[in-house]
């Protein structure tokens, strides 16, 4: 009898042995394998579900890895795009239509965040110093821009179909352009937010914005390049939906997301603490109609020379 129970202890203990020396699968939990997915990320209030799912573990519940890599322009983060530097990310359509013009095979996943009524995204601004304080008082005004970007389109957009001709100076990067407006060197600067609260709170003059129209300008889009799309689709599933899960915590109880916001998207903290926190929204295709004005916008500035349809550019989750 002992020397059986001798012999099962042996087995037991040789079946630990071999159990200890059996890897697991690396990846999330359980061992799960994980799909590595990196992100970039502008220092703006559209990424807030990002660092949300991050933080508190939502994409690794979907089996991701993703790593959120921060940029401070635009400029910077499609250069990494078309590079391969980063997977996808937020975007803009204007941005999406040129970089898929030059050639790039960019796919935009779903909508992003967009203005509502009760929270702006872009908005025209005057000068402190200025009398301007209605669109048509920009009549033959300098305003600060960039040209043919989202900002060129947003402006243009905002000022409609008036007669109103704009003299638009160039100034790409946002804070200078912010400075220039606050020290009355320009009339009028078309800005994003949060420095389009912080130049309000300094004393800029509010002249128009995209949350008082009655229409939807200027939505941000989530994109991907198509290469990792065709290799992951999957993935791409379960990053919207951790995005969406995101949103719909930030929603239930935005102040609890003050902090994270404040800190990703550097919001000044003269205004931190009363800045409205977006609406935000869950994931959903980005509409043709949207689509099909942008791209009547590139093309009456002659800044596209291919076809760019919808249809190749929107992912439908193949």
């Amino acid at each position: 009898m002992r020397r059986e129970i001798a012999i099962i202890l042996i087995l037991i203990a040789i079946a630990v042995a071999i159990a200890g020396c059996i890897r697991k699968p690396q990846g999330g939990e359980g061992g799960i394998a994980t799909t590595k997915i990196k992100i970039g990320a502008l220092p703006n209030e559209a990424t807030l579900p990002y660092y949300v799912a991050a933080q508190e573990g939502i994409f690794t519940n979907h089996g991701l890895d993703v790593e959120i890599i921060p940029f401070q322009s635009a400029m910077e983060r499609d250069s990494a795009l078309i590079a391969g530097e980063i997977d996808g990310g937020g975007n803009d359509p204007v941005s999406v239509a040129l970089m898929r013009n030059a050639g790039y095979d960019l796919k935009i996943v779903s909508l992003g965040l967009q203005a509502t009524p009760d929270k702006m995204r872009f908005a025209i601004l005057a000068s402190p110093a200025s009398n301007i304080s209605s669109v048509a008082d920009l009549n033959g005004k300098k305003i600060a821009i960039s040209r043919n970007t989202i900002i060129d389109y947003i402006t243009d957009t905002l000022v409609g179909d008036t007669a109103v001709e704009l003299k638009k100076v160039e100034v790409k990067k946002m804070p200078l352009r912010m400075q220039m407006l606050l020290n009355n060197e320009i009339d009028a600067a078309t800005l994003p937010e949060p420095l389009a609260s912080y130049a309000l709170y300094k004393g800029a003059k509010l002249v128009i914005s995209d949350s008082m129209l009655n229409q939807t300008i200027s939505p941000g889009v989530i994109i991907f390049r198509a290469d990792f799309l065709n290799k992951n689709p999957e993935a791409v599933h379960e990053f919207l939906a951790a995005y969406g899960e995101a949103v719909k915590r930030i929603n239930a109880n935005p102040e609890k997301y003050r902090a994270l916001l404040v800190e990703k998207t550097h919001i000044p903290p003269e205004i931190a603490s009363n800045y409205t926190i977006a609406t935000y929204r869950q994931p959903q295709a980005y509409p043709k109609t949207d689509f099909d004005t942008v791209i009547h916008w590139l093309r009456a500035k002659n800044l596209l020379h291919k076809t760019i349809s919808y249809e190749d550019t929107i992912w439908r989750g193949e």
